[in-house]
């Protein structure tokens, strides 16, 4: 092998918008293989150097605005609480007035669906103006707010009330207005039978049993 190293020169390119610099270099350097590495580090130095005087430079002017991204603050708890329960029981209510068949006791028959989406809404945005307090002493066990095991056993709690839905109301029938708020809307369903018996849980239906005469059937 050659004791004579060679290095390829070339001229310099810079490229905006990627900002890549590439020198060739050809020289023919005589002496012995140790001589190289000297050599060799030199180069690299020099390069380095030249590479830091053509850095790219953006053009402020040209260059295009960055994308703000509106940010929506959190909600309350209280709204999150309240507004996925009103969001559900009005979902519930777009099925009133249909004849579901029934099973009670295990005999066949039917029902007409009834839920009173727009009394509970009102009695709801009641509680939300009138009793935050509340609401949040109720929430304080818990970080999700809008969850399925707070929202679904409070609506159960809500519907035992038997003049917001109809007499023969399957809980069960219910599941259709999960469906757009949960992965698990059966789940949901079977939730709407846990008990809520928390002196907080006591306060809040009490509160909205007091509004039924309140805000009468329509």
């Amino acid at each position: 092998m050659s004791d004579t190293k060679e290095y390829i020169k070339g001229d310099k390119h810079v490229h905006q918008a990627g900002s890549i610099m590439i020198k060739f270099a050809q020289y023919n350097v005589p002496g012995q293989k140790g001589d190289w590495k000297q050599q060799e580090e030199k180069e690299a130095e020099e390069l380095e150097k030249e590479f830091a005087d053509f850095e790219e430079v953006v053009d402020e002017t040209k260059a295009e605005p960055a994308k703000q991204t509106k940010v929506r603050p959190d909600l309350p708890p209280a709204d999150v609480f309240v507004n996925m329960v009103k969001a559900i029981v009005k979902e519930a209510a777009k099925k009133n007035g249909e004849t579901i068949p029934a099973k009670p006791r295990g005999q066949v028959g039917e029902y007409v669906f009834f839920v009173d989406g727009d009394r509970i809404v009102k009695m709801m945005d009641d509680l939300r103006k009138n009793y935050e307090v509340k609401i949040n002493e109720f929430l304080s066990g818990t970080k999700k707010y809008g969850g399925v095991m707070i929202v679904a056993p409070f609506i159960g709690g809500i519907l035992k009330m038997e003049e917001l839905r109809a007499r023969d109301l399957q809980l069960t029938d219910l599941e259709f207005a999960f469906i757009p708020y949960y992965n698990k809307p059966a789940s949901a369903v079977r939730r709407l039978s846990d008990k809520m018996d928390s002196a907080e849980a006591k306060m809040l239906f009490g509160l909205l049993e007091g509004m039924l005469k309140k805000y009468p059937k329509s």
